[in-house]
C-alpha cells in the first residue's frame, strides 16, 4: 500500500448515510467527525481544529454550497481543503449538470470535486479515493510550509512523517 499522509481531523459533511459509511471506511486512520446540519459544522468548526472538510451535495437539504461559503468565510479554513462529493446521483441528473458543479465548487474555491458513482465501491475504487484526500491533506500542508517561508520544496510522505513524529 503507498504512503499515506499524516493523520489528519477531517470534518464530514455528508449524507445520507450510505455515503458516510463508504467514506468511513475510504478514511479509516484519519480522526472523522460527523455532522448532520450546517450549523452542527459551524459549531464544529469553532471549536476544534481541522485539517480537512468533505461535504456533499446533498447535507443538509443541499446546502453544500452555504456551507462551504461560510467555511471559507472564516480565517482559520480559508486554507484548509474542502472536497465535495456527489453520493447519490438522480435519473434527471446529466453529465453536464455535473460538470456545472464541478465548476461551481472550485468557483467556490473548494479544492475538488468526486462523484463517488465514477468509483467501484471496492478495494481499488475506494483506494482511489483515499489517494485524492491524502493527496489533498498533502497539499494543503505543503503550501502552508511554504509561506511560512521554510522551503521551496514540497516534502515527501515519509519527509511529513518524520516531522510530526508519526
Amino acid at each position: 500500500m503507498a504512503d499515506r499522509a499524516p493523520s489528519t481531523k477531517i470534518l464530514l459533511a455528508v449524507t445520507p448515510d450510505t455515503v458516510e459509511e463508504r467514506l468511513r471506511r475510504v478514511l479509516a486512520g484519519q480522526e472523522v467527525i460527523s455532522v448532520r446540519t450546517g450549523g452542527e459544522a459551524m459549531t464544529s468548526l469553532h471549536r476544534e481544529k481541522f485539517g480537512m472538510v468533505i461535504v456533499s451535495v446533498h447535507f443538509d437539504e443541499s446546502q453544500m454550497f452555504a456551507l462551504v461559503q461560510d467555511i471559507r468565510a472564516h480565517a482559520k479554513y480559508r486554507k484548509v481543503p474542502i472536497l465535495c462529493v456527489l453520493g447519490m446521483r438522480h435519473q434527471l441528473l446529466s453529465d453536464v449538470a455535473i460538470q456545472g458543479l464541478d465548476h461551481a465548487v472550485k468557483a467556490m474555491t473548494a479544492n475538488g470535486f468526486l462523484d463517488l458513482q465514477h468509483f467501484d465501491d471496492d478495494d481499488e475504487g475506494n483506494e482511489r479515493i483515499r489517494r485524492i484526500v491524502d493527496y489533498l491533506i498533502l497539499i494543503d500542508g505543503d503550501l502552508q510550509h511554504i509561506a511560512r517561508g521554510k522551503s521551496d520544496a514540497a516534502p515527501s510522505v515519509p519527509e511529513r512523517r518524520r516531522a510530526s513524529g508519526g
